[in-house]
């Protein structure tokens, strides 16, 4: 290696230690063929030349005993062939395409004897089959970035035409959270990868959360590998998508453009036109530019040696919030004027006086004397009523404007070193925020209270060094970083003000005040109120979080006779530092109460008087620091072992840390540490004599309590802490080396290169959402919540703070890793026309995945036995905690690695490219999703057998899944009228689109009776109950209406006879579709005679036929106590819709 190759090596190592590395597992392919004579004989010795046509830099080889070739360790591009031998001529193939880690395989070269001063030229059209691996993969083609239209322009959109990815997005933009709604293969959301240019790409809370988001003018291409995949790949269990960024080449290119939206153009949507509303506001705009080329040094020595790419694109826009109804505190009332408040029957609502016998205020009008100024500045924060609704369940109506500015830029620098050794380093930097008041992320989700700020600053590098050892050895190591931080403030210091205690004058006692930095105001509930406001600040306010992720690659490829040998290893380490929730405002509840001594029957009354029903407050704010490793190592081998049958076999050792956090303590549950004899009392219901109150009774003073205490702990009785194990740092044991064997074959059946069968088998381990662990961080004792019942503002601080039983959670701490068991087994053929077909079947299980499961839970029909009533109010059972097997506590979940999964599925998808004037796509899955929880946070039945009672289908099951994609590029009508006229306005038309057509989502069933009604005689999550089906309650296509999507009449109440069990399946029905259409109009005008100078004009339809497309619908019956019938009226019932069209215009230069 020169001098200048071990500093470069120097610095990329460096690199690496300084600023660490991501997910990098090999960007590069290889290309592979046989040179044979025209007698089809192979030629031993030919020289194999490629040459990559944007960057110059050129692999030589010669041709093995049997007449074949193999180049490794190719980045992404347009290559061209060139194989020379004596006595024959040169044969040259230009225009070979080869994408992030393919494995290419040519058609057999025919060299034609003759003079080596005579060359045939030939273009590669042909369509892709691949008969030298077992892979299942899907690629997004450049053609296919640039001319489709995608709305908010948004790559991600694009997955949605390969074979067995289902995407359920509607997005707008690029950006964060761009992986919600993607699944693959059947596999989890959340557990696909998303890497850019092999450096993993992800929030490691959410799974959804890509770091990074490159505008489209700077991607080359979209890899995604679906199903058993090589060995070299790891980390992830449900596929990998991998973004490649352009890189420049020996020619300038660049260009800019604008795109832009706008409400004006769109049409309204189907429930806007039905409750009268216009089209709400919609602003999108997106300029960018992009340049790429050489970068030229003085003489001649670094000519064609290094080049740049440069892009840089804004996406500023503002979208409207959903519409809010909410019953707002009036103007009368806010002054403790209660004489027009009606209920919804229309009946004065009587506010009662709590120190007058609970008789009503005279006139309903609370004395201005009695008001407490707190509580009415508290509801004088709430805008004032704007409407009126005759049926009184709401008296406001408003919408919200979201600001979210982005940017992004992205540089990437390529240098051929000499002919060994290639290296390239490129850099990306975006930023977004989230600027509004509510309905988004953090953000107040019920009413405009608090605007936020919310911003995202992301930054990724990464460096590759490719060094060619011999002809037969090629070694890759990658190094990168990709960091992101995120911050929620206030908007600016107005809406502080709003919220302020001190500013506004709301002076709320608060025990910790040392945790509300801010001094906000305390959330507060009003339960009763139809539609009721409340102040809801996020639990986590002000979030600070930052996300950074090292890794460091290498791979080394070796070639021996017929097997390609590659050998590598991976290391991960990331940290992540994030703000986690408690009620650290305080959170009071004025809603109505029977037990509360200060009730006066109303809500908001309450508030004025100053009445608390109860109080809430945590004694911690905490922050999280989570870290973990992953150490994974491979061998593989790709053996050709006849010139039609290719084996690739190898294994993936993993050695996976399980997240811990750094100086830190966690707490959870764990079963064996808790004692029954050291579990505390709870404060009993008593009732003296039968015409006694019911009050509480204290078991150990003998003494009577309020009855709003019953439940709680009795103070000083055992220990509240019982079975609550802490820990330094960790929770969970490091499993041993876990094994991944992968396994496939290819076979040529005809030995053409035209017709492939192939299968494979793989194991994928996967890890888990850091938010497992660092949800650890708020239990007690780390984080404990205290509360008051039954007292008022003025009288808070002075009094005595109770804890009740605490939902704590546990965890299995033999960690066993996520996995995915995936296998295929298909046929690739070209049909001719530049056409290629695959069909396939493809499976897969999932194993160990995450569920919870409460150890908490009271079996079915408890309520309804003798010994669970309340002695002190006949024929009502006890309240829950008291009837827990483990007393102390609520809800006990516990997250275990017990989950599973399965999928089948037929996977069709038929592509023509390599085509000047129309390129066409299709692709059909067939398939089914089943599994137990489709989520980790989700519980299953702890007393059914859940393999039975939840197992069904995936709520991301699509049973079809069709999309169809063309480009179609019209005649030059200047052949048959040839005028700067016709030109101009005629040449250069082409037509784009994508249609998809998507079978709806498994939904279930929920209900609730007009007044509580106990049918299960239980309590705890996952214990559920279903309806009673008498019928089919599936609708044929051709009698839904908007109104009736299902049998609504079949659907019954569950009764105590089988304890609410009911019989309906978890997914009885199916929701709606989706049936989208989109279409592109393109006109392209060169301004140059050379052509070199283009402009192009861009409509883009989505939804293109504004066909309505319903999203959602009601399936929450409400059932009659005595008929038992239902009475919601939109039972059945569409409740919302997709996007209604929406029109994009576009303007780009290109050179």
């Amino acid at each position: 290696m020169s001098r200048k190759s071990h500093m470069l090596a120097a610095a990329v190592v460096c690199l690496a230690l300084a600023g660490g590395a991501v997910w990098a597992q090999g960007l590069t392919g290889q290309i592979s063929g046989i040179v044979q004579d025209s007698a089809r004989a192979v030629i031993v010795g030919a020289q194999v030349t490629l040459t990559n046509a944007g960057t110059g830099q050129v692999r030589q080889t010669v041709t093995d005993p049997t007449g074949a070739y193999i180049i490794t360790d190719l980045l992404p591009g347009t290559y061209s062939l060139t194989v020379t031998m004596a006595g024959f001529k040169k044969h040259e193939q230009s225009e070979i395409v080869l994408t992030a880690t393919e494995r290419m395989v040519m058609r057999p070269i025919m060299l034609e004897l003759g003079e080596l001063t005579q060359t045939v030229q030939v273009t590669a059209e042909a369509p892709r089959i691949q008969s030298q691996s077992a892979e299942r993969s899907g690629l997004v083609s450049a053609e296919e970035i640039t001319d489709l239209g995608l709305k908010g322009r948004d790559y991600m959109e694009l997955l949605s035409l390969l074979p067995g990815v289902v995407d359920t997005a509607n997005r707008e933009a690029p950006g964060w959270n761009n992986l919600v709604g993607v699944t693959v293969n059947g596999n989890r959301e959340g557990s696909t990868n998303l890497t850019l240019d092999g450096v993993s790409n992800r929030d490691t809370g959410s799974g959804t959360g890509p770091y990074l988001a490159p505008g489209m003018d700077a991607i080359a291409e979209v890899k995604v590998l679906l199903s058993n995949y090589q060995a070299e790949y790891g980390r992830s269990s449900g596929g990998a998508i991998n973004v490649i960024i352009k890189s420049g080449t020996r020619q300038f290119r660049g260009g800019g453009f604008f795109y832009g939206r706008n409400e004006a153009f769109n049409a309204n949507g189907f429930f806007y036109n039905r409750d009268g509303l216009p089209r709400a506001p919609y602003r999108f705009t997106s300029p960018g530019y992009h340049l790429g080329g050489p970068v030229h040094f003085p003489g001649r020595k670094w000519k064609d040696r290094m080049f740049f790419f440069w892009s840089q694109e804004w996406t500023p826009r503002r979208n409207p919030t959903r519409v809010g109804r909410l019953t707002m505190p009036t103007v009368l009332e806010r002054e403790g004027d209660f004489s027009q408040s009606l209920d919804l029957n229309g009946r004065l609502i009587s506010v009662q006086d709590p120190l007058n016998g609970k008789r009503q205020f005279p006139g309903n009008i609370i004395p201005k004397d009695r008001i407490d100024p707190a509580g009415q500045k508290l509801l004088k924060l709430f805008p004032l009523p704007n409407t009126v609704d005759p049926q009184r369940t709401y008296n406001t109506v408003f919408q919200s404007q979201i600001d979210h500015p982005r940017r992004d830029e992205v540089m990437r620098l390529d240098f051929n070193i000499d002919p060994k050794t290639t290296f390239y380093i490129r850099g990306i930097h975006d930023v977004e925020a989230f600027r509004g008041d509510f309905n988004f992320t953090l953000a107040s989700n019920i009413w405009p209270q608090l605007a936020i700020d919310y911003s995202i600053n992301s930054r990724g590098v990464v460096a590759t060094l490719i060094r060619t050892l011999s002809p037969t050895m090629v070694n890759e190591t990658t190094v990168g970083m990709n960091h992101a931080a995120q911050e929620v403030k206030p908007l600016n210091q107005e809406t502080l003000d709003r919220n302020s205690r001190v500013k506004m004058g709301v002076d709320f006692p608060q025990v910790h005040p040392e945790i509300n930095p801010y001094k906000l105001i305390p959330n507060a509930t009003f339960g009763g109120v139809t539609n009721a406001p409340q102040f809801s600040i996020e639990a986590r306010f002000p979030f600070r979080g930052r996300n950074t992720t090292w890794n460091l690659s290498n791979n080394l490829t070796k070639i021996w006779r017929t097997h390609t040998m590659k050998f590598g290893f991976f290391f991960e380490r990331t940290r992540r530092d994030a703000a986690r929730a408690s009620q650290f405002n305080g959170t009071i509840n004025f809603g109505r109460s029977s037990t509360a001594n200060y009730d006066t029957n109303y809500a908001f009354s309450n508030a004025i008087l100053g009445s608390i029903t109860s109080y809430t407050e945590s004694d911690a704010h905490p922050h999280a620091y989570a870290r973990f490793k992953n150490i994974e190592w491979f061998a593989q081998e790709n053996w050709r072992a006849s010139r039609r049958f290719t084996v690739d076999w190898g294994v993936r050792f993993y050695r996976i840390v399980p997240t811990y956090v750094s100086n830190q303590k966690l707490a959870y549950f764990a079963m064996e540490d808790y004692r029954k004899e050291d579990a505390p009392l709870l404060i009993l219901p008593y009732r003296p004599t039968p015409s006694a109150a019911r009050v509480g009774y204290n078991p150990i003073t003998k003494e009577t309590v309020n009855e709003a205490l019953i439940g709680t702990f009795v103070p000083g009785s055992g220990n509240i802490y019982n079975g609550m194990r802490v820990r330094d740092n960790r929770i969970m044991f490091t499993p041993n080396i876990h094994l991944a064997p992968r396994v496939g074959f290819a076979w040529d059946l005809f030995g053409n290169g035209k017709t492939a069968l192939r299968g494979g088998f793989g194991i994928y381990p996967d890890r888990f959402s850091d938010d497992q662990v660092l949800v650890m961080v708020e239990q007690p004792p780390l984080v404990n919540t205290y509360a008051a019942y039954n007292t008022t503002i003025r009288s808070l601080l002075a009094t005595t703070l109770t804890q009740s039983p605490p939902n704590v959670l546990g965890i299995q701490t033999k960690f066993k890793s996520p996995a995915s068991y995936n296998w295929s087994f298909g046929i690739q053929r070209d049909i001719g026309f530049k056409t290629a077909l695959d069909v396939a079947y493809v499976g897969n299980v999932g194993r160990h995945l995450i569920q919870r499961r409460t150890l908490n839970a009271f079996p079915y029909g408890t309520n309804f036995q003798g010994n669970a009533y309340d002695p002190s109010a006949p024929d009502i059972p006890l309240p829950a905690n008291f009837l827990r097997p483990i007393r102390g506590y609520g809800n006990i979940g516990y997250i275990e690695f017990a989950s599973s999964s399965n999928y089948h599925s037929m996977q069709t998808r038929v592509n023509r490219r390599f085509s000047r004037t129309f390129t066409f796509g299709l692709s059909w899955t067939w398939s089914k999703a089943m599994d137990l929880v489709d989520t980790a946070n989700q519980y299953v039945n702890p007393f059914l057998d859940y393999r039975m009672r939840n197992y069904g289908k995936a709520g991301f099951d699509r049973l079809h899944n069709v999309s169809v994609n063309y480009i179609y590029r019209f005649p030059r009508f200047s052949r048959y009228w040839n005028s700067g006229f016709s030109r101009k306005l005629f040449d250069g038309w082409e037509v784009s689109g994508v249609t998809r057509m998507m079978t709806g989502p498994p939904r279930g069933f929920s209900y609730s009776f007009l007044t509580s009604y106990d049918v299960t005689g239980t309590s705890g999550d996952g214990v559920d109950s279903r309806v009673v089906l008498t019928g089919n309650p599936n609708l044929p296509k051709s009698e839904r209406t908007i109104y009736r999507h299902f049998r609504t009449e079949v659907v019954t109440a569950p009764t105590r006879a089988d304890f609410g069990m009911g019989n309906a399946p978890k997914d009885p029905i199916r929701g709606p579709g989706i049936n989208n259409c989109d279409l592109s109009f393109f006109k392209n005008t060169t301004l140059t005679k050379d052509g070199r100078h283009r402009l192009q004009f861009r409509a883009e339809f989505y939804n293109a036929f504004n066909h309505t497309q319903f999203s959602d619908l009601d399936v929450a019956a409400r059932f009659d106590n005595a008929t038992g019938l239902n009475v919601n009226p939109r039972f059945g019932e569409y409740t919302a819709a997709r996007d209604a069209r929406r029109i994009q215009f576009g303007l780009r230069y290109n050179f």
